[in-house]
């Protein structure tokens, strides 16, 4: 049986806690998804960075469920002592994945374990081992982490340096009022309804699901020798905000998952022979499913956007601009109270205390510039940042993409662009909306354009 995104999205709608009971995850389909391929599929330290209450550990825990069954080894980290990992060595040494579902309470010794794992190197120690008056050597295996972090919380303010950050691919819980009230309802609706009617993915599927993921992970594991090449990777350059040399390091893991995707559906890559070198090609349907996926969250990471930081650009009015940069309208200042309203207003979750540290981050990056006036302070926006469309021409990118294949890869180039880059009927795994793809010829462009509140062109 062949499985879609779709698939995942209604696994996700379907899971189940440790009593068999339906705790369905809703509103954060691509949150879920995201960290299902990224962190399963493609090997990638994974965070969800988020306010205590919503749902990262949900999603935690039903993306380490896909694994029940398939005897692939996982471990779970409750207790963040110093010696915690040490104490739990042989478990982890044995696993294949390892959760932490509260990382704002590691140590400052793990912290330093975590980061020797992200750069692929044993952590080790010695230890006197008094039994028998010697020193030991204890070592532990690099391993894939997926941590959950509360941001609300005073330690995990703390957590995080810069250089352990940029080893994870981090995203964020929707915690606004109506992601609340979406929730609540649903679990209203749930009450008033059989059964049958609530769970719309059997046992069988589930597992079934599982299944086909842990061949994907065994395939991955299994074909070393298979490199994985993205033909339409060039072509993919204006979709990257290039305001922060963070780009550089966050690009790698928009690859990646394109890459998981990829791997999500094993039969579709093309493989060439070079060298005693196996390669596998990336279609233009995998990179198009990532964006769907991931490009909100890939656009906020490379602008070193903190949580909710978007959403409080939302609040205040552009200034126009002329071609030289020349301020042409007048430029909107807002107080904290009136920004605080504001985003009451629009249901976000801040209070005085906790909308100073976003406001100092918005304007120590640049998103914001602050004046005193009378007494009062005010921030408006920076009239001179814009950033880029988030726009890609999916039909220009097909007929590059068959250009640099011809070129590149002239042995498989007929199959390859003859089966996925002239004409491709693709489905939106969030709202099955279908699209086609057919290279060069004049079309929409796509993804559509994201809510960004006129911050910037999407």
């Amino acid at each position: 049986m062949s499985y879609e995104i779709e698939d995942l999205v209604r696994y996700f709608h379907n899971t189940r806690n440790e009593k068999g009971q339906l705790v369905p995850i809703i509103g954060e389909d691509k949150l879920a998804v995201t960290s299902a391929l990224a962190y399963l599929l493609e090997d990638t330290n994974f965070m969800i960075n988020a306010y205590s209450g919503t749902g990262k550990t949900v999603i935690m825990n039903a993306v380490f469920d896909l694994l029940r069954g398939t005897g692939i080894k996982t471990t779970t980290i409750e207790q963040l002592s110093d010696t915690a990992l040490w104490y739990d060595m042989d478990k982890i040494n044995q696993s294949r994945f390892i959760a932490i579902p509260e990382a704002q309470k590691c140590p400052e010794s793990i912290i330093e374990i975590l980061k020797t794992w992200a750069d692929d190197r044993p952590a080790v120690r010695k230890r006197t081992d008094v039994t028998i008056q010697d020193v030991r050597e204890q070592t532990l295996i690099p391993k894939f982490v997926f941590m959950c972090k509360a941001v609300e919380n005073k330690r995990g303010d703390a957590f995080l340096d810069a250089e352990l950050e940029r080893r994870y691919m981090i995203t964020h819980t929707n915690p606004t009022v109506a992601q609340t009230q979406d929730v609540i309802r649903h679990k209203l609706d749930n009450l008033a309804r059989p059964q049958e009617d609530i769970i719309t993915m059997s046992d069988e599927e589930i597992q079934g699901l599982r299944d086909h993921i842990k061949e994907c992970i065994v395939r991955r594991d299994d074909e070393k020798a298979i490199k994985v090449r993205n033909p339409c990777a060039p072509f993919l350059f204006d979709i990257i905000p290039t305001l922060f040399p963070i780009a550089r390091s966050k690009v790698h893991y928009f690859m990646k998952l394109i890459n998981a995707v990829a791997r999500f559906y094993p039969g579709e890559m093309i493989t060439s022979e070079r060298n005693d070198t196996t390669y596998g090609l990336i279609t233009p349907k995998h990179c198009w499913l990532a964006t769907q996926i991931y490009i909100d969250t890939f656009v906020t990471e490379c602008l070193q956007m903190p949580s909710h930081g978007i959403d409080i650009l939302k609040l205040i009015p552009d200034s126009e601009i002329d071609q030289y940069g020349m301020v042409t309208s007048e430029v909107v200042k807002m107080t904290k109270k009136e920004i605080q309203q504001g985003a009451r207003a629009a249901g976000l979750p801040f209070s005085g205390k906790n909308i100073n540290p976003l406001l100092t981050s918005l304007t120590m990056l640049g998103f914001l510039e602050q004046e005193e006036d009378g007494g009062k302070q005010f921030w408006f926006k920076s009239p001179l940042i814009r950033e880029p469309s988030t726009k890609i021409d999916w039909n220009e990118l097909m007929k590059n993409t068959q250009q640099f294949v011809r070129e590149t890869w002239p042995e498989v180039a007929d199959e390859y662009n003859n089966k996925y880059c002239t004409e491709v009927e693709l489905s939106n795994p969030f709202t099955n909306e279908k699209t086609v793809l057919k290279a060069g010829k004049p079309k929409e462009t796509i993804p559509d354009k994201q809510d960004y509140g006129g911050w910037y062109e999407g």
